[in-house]
């Protein structure tokens, strides 16, 4: 008898230490999700002179590829809310391995978007936006913190796997680097995905406040104008990030830059994004969320017009330095918001709408430069468009705190 204490003691504290294995594991799944997804960069090329693809076509199955894995968050979101993370994160981990398998066999734009844009897609719906949600469960104390540590791994993988990737279509040509990247990358996400569970219910009355989620319903929340301003926020947001990152290396090739030393400038925008990523919470526990999201947008206006005059390396490597700033708090933001606004309750299906709905922007944003590319030689008129989307976002984030001014929903 005088041992139960101590049992009980045990079994509140191991949900409390198990939590940090949560966050590496999805650290580690957002690091391969994120670092391939901005691979793309250094296949584009590669697979436009492969086949003799123009650049809008290119960049359209990039830009299917994000409507596509905005729209199956929902489902993956939805699953994972009613079923668990990780039963879903396991199925997305299979689905992106064999998505990058089957893109080396392909021999049209079709089965390019297939393999790609759709197949692929479906297996990156889910991993952030589960994870967020995951991990916000998992913490009440430090919860901005471990979001920003998982928001990380995006930036990880910029900074690790792009010139990993430009490395091995040097080395072995893009088909064979798609079928090693695929392999690697269903045995390291499904191991992964194995880690996670949720809190346990044992723990709910501990002092980190587990277990059960709250906040709005899907459908309360969708009711609440804040939440279609902030996506439209990031709508415009994203529109402007998913330009550099899809043509940032053709454009540093077009004015003469070396295929490696263009992907290092990717490759900074990742190291700059981390330190961002793992800031972020910490900043909007002192200084607030709407101060962060103004100073992104400030910042991704400014790295645009920079861009326009940017022609030297050393001049990319001050953009990049500049866009990192916007690129590695934008990931940490969303689910930072979304807990602000909603709650824990129908977090990972709020996530996989607002994915969708800003995917949009960021489906638009690197077919849009494409074609202007296609048609006037210069990539001129699409960091133009970039600065206009990026003051329009920091519109509507004023409009939002004018709206959620008086709203006392859930706690500030």
């Amino acid at each position: 008898m005088p041992e139960q204490p101590q049992l009980q003691i045990d079994a509140e504290n191991r949900p409390s230490n198990y939590r940090w294995v949560i966050v590496a594991a999805c650290v580690l799944m957002t690091l391969l999700t994120y670092g391939l997804f901005y691979s793309y960069s250094v296949f584009f090329l590669p697979l436009a002179d492969s086949f003799n693809w123009d650049r809008a076509s290119v960049s359209l199955i990039y830009s299917l590829a994000i409507i596509i894995r905005g729209a199956a968050a929902i489902g993956t979101g939805w699953l994972a809310d009613k079923f668990g993370a990780r039963k879903i994160m396991i199925f997305c981990s299979v689905m992106m391995g064999l998505g990058f398998f089957l893109s080396s066999r392909v021999t049209t734009l079709w089965q390019f978007f297939f393999t790609f844009a759709v197949i692929e897609a479906i297996g990156m719906s889910g991993i952030f936006g589960i994870g967020a949600a995951l991990t916000s469960r998992w913490f009440t104390k430090n919860r901005g913190l471990a979001l920003g540590i998982v928001a990380s791994g995006s930036g990880l993988g910029t900074l690790l796997l792009v010139p990993i990737s430009e490395r091995l279509v040097d080395a072995v040509a893009w088909s064979q680097a798609f079928v090693i990247i695929g392999i690697a990358t269903g045995i390291i996400m499904v191991g992964s995905a194995l880690f996670l569970r949720p809190p346990s219910t044992q723990a709910s009355t501990s002092q980190e406040n587990y277990g059960r989620p709250t906040g709005f319903t899907l459908g309360e929340a969708v009711r609440d104008s804040r939440l279609w301003l902030l996506m439209f926020s990031f709508l415009l947001f994203f529109f402007g990030m998913q330009v550099v990152m899809v043509h940032l290396v053709n454009y540093a090739r077009d004015v003469g830059i070396d295929a490696l030393l263009a992907a290092s400038f990717v490759s900074v925008i990742g190291a700059v994004s981390i330190a961002g990523r793992l800031s972020i919470g910490v900043s909007v526990d002192r200084i607030g969320l709407y101060p962060n999201l103004v100073i992104t947008r400030v910042f991704l206006a400014l790295s645009f017009v920079l861009l326009l005059f940017t022609r030297s390396a050393w001049s990319f490597y001050l953009f990049a330095v500049l866009f990192g700033i916007p690129y590695g708090a934008e990931a940490a933001q969303i689910p930072m918001a979304i807990n602000r606004f909603f709650g824990t309750r129908a977090m990972a299906t709020l996530v996989g709408v607002t994915v969708f709905i800003i995917g949009l922007g960021g489906a638009v944003g690197p077919w849009f430069a494409g074609k202007i590319h296609d048609i006037t030689g210069s990539y001129n008129w699409a960091f133009i468009a970039g600065v206009i989307s990026a003051v329009g976002s920091l519109a509507l984030v004023g409009l939002l705190k004018r709206v959620d001014k008086g709203n006392k929903s859930l706690p500030r």
